[in-house]
C-alpha cells in the first residue's frame, strides 16, 4: 500500500497569494495540517491566527474538540493546547482567535495586529445541513479589512470539501476550473486553489467496508474521487429561441432574465435579459432594492410568480449555465423563505 501523504499548506503558500482555497478529499487532513502549520508559525515567530466558521453554533461544536487529533498524534509535546471561547491557547499564551463570520461585525474593534493567518474551514457549503450568509463575499471581505488594516499581511487558507465550483467564493473571484484537474491553480489575481488529492490516503479508503458499501454512489464520487456532487447539469439547457421574455430577477447585484416557452409551460432563467421596466424588474434583497424595480414582497402572491413557484416543483425551470444555476438555486430557497 502507498504512504499517505496528508495535506500541508507549506508548498501551497509558496506561491505568494493572499487567498488559498483549498478543497480536498474528506478527511485527508486539511483542518489537521493548517492548524499545525498555524501553531508552528506562532511558536517559532509569535504570529497569531484565527479559527473562523461560517456561524457560532459551528464554531461552538467545533471547538470542544478541535486540537484533539493533533494532541493524540504526539504534535506539540510537551505544550497544552487549549481552545476556548474567546480564544485559543498554547501554554496560557494567545495564539490564536475563534470568530464566527455571522457575528464577525461585532469585530470591528479588536485588535488583530498579530495575526497572520484566517483558518476558514467548511468555507463551501452543501446546501442541506448550512447555508451562506447572504451577501457572504462582501461580509468575508469586510472582516479581512478589519483584521489586516493595509498591513498587507494577512493569508487566508479557506478548506471546503467539494461541493460546487458553484459558489459565492469562486463566482466573486471569477475562479474557473477546467479538467484535467491540477492540485495547485494560481490566478492573476492573487488567488490560489489547491485540489488536494493523495493517492495513498485513497487507496487506503477503498480498502474499507463503508468504500464497498458506497462505491458507484454520488457520494462515493464526492467523498473518494472529490467531485463536486453539486455541480450537475440536468438542468442546464439553452432557451428555446422562440420563448419570450417575461420578468427578471435581481440578485447580489447581478440581473438574471425569466423567459418562458409558452406552448411548453417551460421556463428559462438566463443571463440575457429583454426590456427592462420598475415593474417587471424583481429585488430579491434589501440590498438590490432601487426605484427602478419592485421588492419581491409586492409580488409574492400574484398569479405569474405562483405558476413560476409551481414550474419550479415541477421541474419545468432551466438554466443558460452553471453558474446561473448555481447561483440561482440560493434565490430559489429566498423565494421560497419569502414567499
Amino acid at each position: 500500500m502507498k504512504k499517505i501523504n496528508w495535506f500541508t499548506p507549506n508548498r501551497m503558500l509558496t506561491y505568494n497569494c493572499i487567498f488559498n482555497f483549498v478543497v480536498g478529499d474528506r478527511g485527508g487532513g486539511k483542518t489537521f495540517g493548517s492548524l499545525e502549520y498555524c501553531i508552528k508559525q506562532f511558536l517559532k515567530n509569535g504570529r497569531q491566527f484565527i479559527y473562523l466558521r461560517r456561524y457560532e453554533r459551528e464554531l461552538d461544536d467545533a471547538l470542544p474538540t478541535l486540537f484533539d487529533a493533533i494532541i493524540k498524534e504526539g504534535k506539540f509535546k510537551g505544550h497544552e493546547l487549549k481552545a476556548k471561547k474567546n480564544a485559543l491557547y498554547i501554554d496560557n499564551k494567545v495564539m490564536g482567535y475563534p470568530v464566527a463570520l455571522s457575528t464577525s461585525m461585532k469585530k470591528k474593534s479588536v485588535n488583530f495586529s498579530n495575526v497572520h493567518y484566517i483558518i476558514f474551514d467548511e468555507f463551501m457549503v452543501d446546501g442541506v445541513t448550512s447555508r451562506y450568509l447572504q451577501n457572504e463575499p462582501s461580509i468575508f471581505e469586510n472582516f479581512y479589512e478589519t483584521v489586516d488594516r493595509l498591513r498587507d499581511q494577512t493569508i487566508v487558507i479557506f478548506l471546503g470539501n467539494a461541493f460546487s465550483m458553484v459558489n459565492p467564493y469562486f463566482i466573486r473571484y471569477n475562479i474557473r476550473l477546467k479538467e484535467p484537474y491540477k492540485i495547485y491553480n494560481r490566478f492573476p489575481n492573487g488567488i490560489m486553489v489547491c485540489l488536494w488529492r493523495d493517492e495513498g490516503y485513497r487507496e487506503a479508503k477503498r480498502q474499507t467496508r463503508f468504500y464497498k458499501l458506497v462505491q458507484g454512489t454520488d457520494f462515493e464520487q464526492h467523498a473518494y474521487q472529490n467531485k463536486f456532487i453539486l455541480d450537475k447539469t440536468d438542468f442546464i439547457k439553452p432557451r428555446d429561441p422562440t420563448s419570450e421574455f417575461h420578468f427578471a430577477f435581481k440578485y447580489m447585484g447581478e440581473t438574471y432574465g425569466v423567459w418562458v416557452d409558452w406552448n411548453k409551460g417551460v421556463y428559462y432563467i438566463s443571463s440575457k435579459v429583454g426590456s427592462l421596466n420598475q415593474y417587471n424588474t424583481i429585488a430579491l434583497t434589501l440590498e438590490d432594492n432601487s426605484p427602478n424595480n419592485i421588492n419581491i414582497r409586492r409580488v409574492r402572491n400574484m398569479p405569474f410568480m405562483v405558476a413560476f413557484r409551481k414550474a419550479v416543483d415541477e421541474n419545468l425551470v432551466y438554466y443558460d449555465s452553471l453558474k446561473t444555476y448555481g447561483v440561482l438555486k440560493e434565490v430559489i430557497y429566498l423565494l421560497r423563505t419569502i414567499i
